[in-house]
């Protein structure tokens, strides 16, 4: 069942988010005021518990903090951008200096973090809906901190499924790993699958 995109139809996702995340490097960049490269290396769906392990592996079993925004078209979901929380506060000071009060860091971390969600989620959800020739529509960004499945939040494992794709930020200072998830239920994955499908076809139709 995890198996819903095949090669040509996963190559194709990673090449649009590959060019949604690179749009949104440059509107970081600017924040940031520094160079910021993206890139998704790897797209794959797994259960929704997978996942979860997945990203308390990559935390060493620590809290994760994610912006979560709702979608909806012919495939619904929710779209979350997760970083490991210390890896988090990299970003933070990045965007906004490092000559902050850390009693004031966990409130300025959370609007920092919705506002780099916001931009590279929205771009994805974009870059998707321009691609796939869809309308997405999404709700309001929302932080979460928490282990693995409570960031995915997966109300129905035994029927939903999980893109999981793996984002590398490349800042002048450092480097930063954060992932992208998708939670969709499996008729919306099928959809999703054949919105793709149809894409591929369409591009080798010239």
């Amino acid at each position: 069942m995890t198996d819903i995109l095949g090669d040509s139809e996963r190559d194709a996702v990673t090449e649009i988010l590959n060019v949604a995340i690179g749009q949104a490097a440059a509107s970081l960049s600017q924040l940031v005021e520094d160079e910021v490269a993206l890139s998704v290396p790897f797209v794959e769906f797994l259960s929704p518990v997978t996942a979860a392990t997945r990203l308390d592996e990559a935390t060493g079993r620590l809290d994760s903090v994610a912006v979560r925004q709702r979608f909806q078209s012919s495939f619904s979901g929710d779209i979350l951008l997760i970083f490991p929380e210390n890896k988090s506060l990299d970003l933070v000071r990045s965007l906004l200096g490092t000559a902050l009060p850390l009693d004031s860091l966990t409130e300025l971390e959370q609007e920092a973090l919705l506002e780099i969600g916001n931009i590279i989620l929205n771009a994805c959800l974009g870059s998707l809906a321009n691609q796939l020739g869809i309308s997405i529509e999404s709700s309001l960004p929302a932080y979460v901190r928490g282990r693995g499945a409570r960031i995915l939040d997966s109300k129905h494992p035994d029927t939903e499924l999980v893109m999981f794709l793996q984002v590398d930020f490349a800042l002048t200072a450092k480097g930063v790993q954060g992932y992208l998830a998708f939670v969709m239920d499996i008729a919306s994955a099928r959809h999703f699958s054949a919105a793709v499908g149809e894409y591929v076809t369409r591009i080798m139709a010239g």
